[in-house]
């Protein structure tokens, strides 16, 4: 290797780690002299480190989405719940609840005649 410069090749597997033990020390040492080379195995260890956080940023993409999801769901699940719960526990609504100042009194049945008229003798001030 003193005489050659590295290649590509040889670049990568040093940076993963896979370059066979008996030729790490021999490379290791012309990298250390040939500044061409030393360039190079710099920039293929930049561009791993570039791959492995497009790497992570992708697993925890994959992993956030989905809980994310799961969240808004359970939410939607929960306002669901308490709606019904709320619309089925209502009690019939009586005439003092209602504000009606009147409860006590009993009345009879009412015609629509009737209704009419007290609306349009509340309307003729009389």
């Amino acid at each position: 290797m003193s005489g050659q410069h590295a290649t590509s090749a040889e670049l990568e597997l040093y940076v993963l780690g896979a370059l066979a033990e008996e030729r790490v020390e021999a490379f290791e040492a012309h990298c250390a002299e040939c500044d061409a080379c030393a360039v190079a195995l710099s920039g293929e260890a930049k561009l791993e480190l570039a791959f492995e956080q497009v790497s992570r940023r992708a697993v925890r993409t994959a992993v956030v989405r989905p809980l994310r999801a799961v969240g808004y769901g359970a939410a939607g699940v929960v306002a669901m719940a308490a709606a019904v719960l709320l619309w089925f526990d209502r009690g019939p609504v009586t005439a003092a609840a209602a504000g009606e100042g009147t409860a006590g009194i009993s009345h009879g049945p009412v015609s629509d005649g009737a209704i009419l008229d007290a609306r349009n003798d509340a309307l003729d001030g009389g």
